[in-house]
C-alpha cells in the first residue's frame, strides 16, 4: 500500500504552526521538496545582517540576487550599512531584492558611522510596503535623513536615535537645509527620538511636513532644556491623535518622564522652569496622572486648566506627592516647612481639583511618588496639602 499523502494545504498549515521554531523549520526543509517553499516563508521573514560575515554568508548561499529568498523578508536589520551599500552597488539591486520589507532597522554594531562614510540613498523607496523605520546610531546629513523618511509612502512608525546632525557645538544655531517632499507618509504610529545635540532640527522638519503629524505614540529622550520646548510643540502637533507620551530628560540624571498607558498621562517636571504642556486638544485622554516637584506645583494647575469640557473621556486625575512630603509626623507644621508660597500652590491645586469633581465628577486619587512606599503619615500629609478634597471624601489613595 503506498504511503498516504496529506493535502498540500494541510502541510502548509502544519508548517505555519512552527513559524516561531527556526530549528524545527530547518529540519522540515529536509523532509520533502514540497515542504521547502513554505518553510522558507518563515525562515527568512526576519533577517539580520550585522557584519561582513553575515553579508558574505548570504551572498555565498544566494549568489543570484533575483532568486534569493529576500522577498520573504518582512523585518530587516542592517548593522553594517556601509558594506551593504557597497554590495548593492557591486551586484546591482541587492537592497532592492528586499522589496516586501515592512520594518527596516539601520544601525551599527561597531559604533557610530559618520555621514561621510555611508550614503543611504540606495535604501530610498526600496520597499513600497515599509511601515516602520529605525535609524540608529548613524550620523546622517540632515537632508538625506528626511529624504529617506519621505520616500516611504506608507511609513507609520519612525525611530531616530543617536543622531547628531550638527558638529558646530550648538545643534540649533544654524537652520537645516530644507527639503520639499511632494508628499509625506501618514506617520500614524509611533515617533521615538533620541538625538544627541538637540531635537530642534528634527522637530522643525517634522512639523513642516505637508500633511502634518498624526502619531498616536510619542517617545523622546532629551539632553537639553531647549528640547522640552520642542517636545511641547510636537505634542501640540499630534495632540488630536495622541494616546501615549513618554519623555525622558537628561542622561544619568533625575529624568522627566511622561507616560500614557491606556490614555493615562503621567508628567514628571524637571528644572527651575518646567515646560507646560497644552492638553486642550488631547481630547482622547481618559486619565491624567501628575508627579510634581514639591517646589514647582503651579505647572500642574496650568496643565489642568487646559482641560476643557471637550475632554469627555477624562474620568480620573491622579497626583503623586513627592515621597519626603509623606514622612511628616502627625501635627507637624507643613505650611512652615514648605513656606507660604509653595504651600499656597498646593492649596491652589486642591481648589482646582475640587472644581473638577463638582463640575464633572472626575474622580481624584493621591499617592506617593515612590509606588509601594506610602510612608506612615501619608494620610496626614495629604490632608494638609489637599484639605478640601480630603474633607469632602472625594479622594482615593493610590
Amino acid at each position: 500500500m503506498p504511503n498516504p499523502r496529506l493535502p498540500q494545504e494541510i502541510l502548509e498549515y502544519i508548517v505555519d504552526l512552527l513559524h516561531d521554531e527556526p530549528e524545527t523549520l530547518k529540519s522540515c526543509c529536509l523532509v520533502s521538496k514540497s515542504w521547502f517553499p513554505r518553510t522558507r516563508k518563515h525562515l527568512f521573514v526576519n533577517i539580520q545582517v550585522r557584519s561582513a560575515g553575515n553579508l558574505g554568508s548570504w551572498k555565498k548561499t544566494f549568489p543570484d540576487v533575483a532568486n534569493s529568498p529576500a522577498y520573504h523578508t518582512r523585518t530587516l536589520f542592517v548593522g553594517c550599512p556601509r558594506l551593504v551599500v557597497a554590495a548593492d552597488a557591486e551586484e546591482g539591486g541587492w537592497i532592492q531584492a528586499f522589496y516586501r520589507v515592512t520594518s527596516l532597522d539601520l544601525g551599527s554594531d561597531n559604533g557610530y558611522i559618520r555621514s561621510s562614510e555611508v550614503s543611504l540613498t540606495p535604501f530610498r523607496k526600496f520597499s513600497s510596503t515599509l511601515k516602520s523605520l529605525r535609524v540608529c546610531p548613524i550620523l546622517l546629513p540632515y537632508p538625506q535623513l528626511f529624504d529617506l523618511v519621505c520616500s516611504f509612502p506608507l511609513l507609520e512608525d519612525l525611530t531616530l536615535a543617536g543622531h547628531q546632525l550638527s558638529f558646530d557645538g550648538d545643534g540649533d544655531t544654524h537652520e537645516p537645509q530644507a527639503i520639499a517632499p511632494s508628499a509625506s507618509p501618514p506617520l500614524t504610529g509611533s515617533l521615538d527620538l533620541y538625538v544627541l545635540g538637540g531635537l530642534g532640527k528634527i522637530a522643525r522638519q517634522l512639523l513642516d511636513l505637508p500633511n502634518g503629524l498624526h502619531f498616536r505614540k510619542l517617545m523622546f529622550s532629551c539632553d537639553r532644556k531647549e528640547d522640552l520646548r520642542w517636545v511641547a510643540k510636537l505634542v501640540a502637533g499630534c495632540s488630536h491623535t495622541l494616546g501615549h507620551l513618554d519623555v525622558a530628560y537628561g542622561y544619568r540624571r533625575t529624568p522627566i518622564r511622561i507616560h500614557v498607558h491606556s490614555n493615562n498621562l503621567i508628567l514628571f517636571p524637571v528644572g527651575p522652569e518646567p515646560v507646560s504642556l497644552d492638553l486642550s486638544k488631547a481630547t482622547k485622554l481618559q486619565g491624567a496622572v501628575f508627579r510634581p516637584d514639591s517646589e514647582r506645583v503651579e505647572w500642574i494647575t496650568t496643565a489642568l486648566q487646559t482641560i476643557t469640557p471637550k475632554h469627555g473621556e477624562l474620568q480620573q486625575i491622579s497626583i503623586y506627592v513627592p515621597y519626603y512630603l509623606t514622612r511628616y509626623n502627625v501635627g507637624a507644621d507643613i505650611r512652615q516647612s514648605l513656606g507660604e508660597t509653595v504651600f499656597g500652590q498646593w492649596s491652589g491645586l486642591d481648589r482646582i481639583l475640587v472644581q473638577f469633581w463638582e463640575s464633572r465628577s472626575i474622580r481624584l486619587r493621591v499617592g506617593c511618588v515612590r509606588l509601594g512606599e506610602k510612608g506612615q503619615n501619608m494620610g496626614y500629609s495629604v490632608g494638609c496639602l489637599f484639605p478640601e478634597i480630603t474633607k469632602r471624601g472625594i479622594v482615593d489613595p493610590v
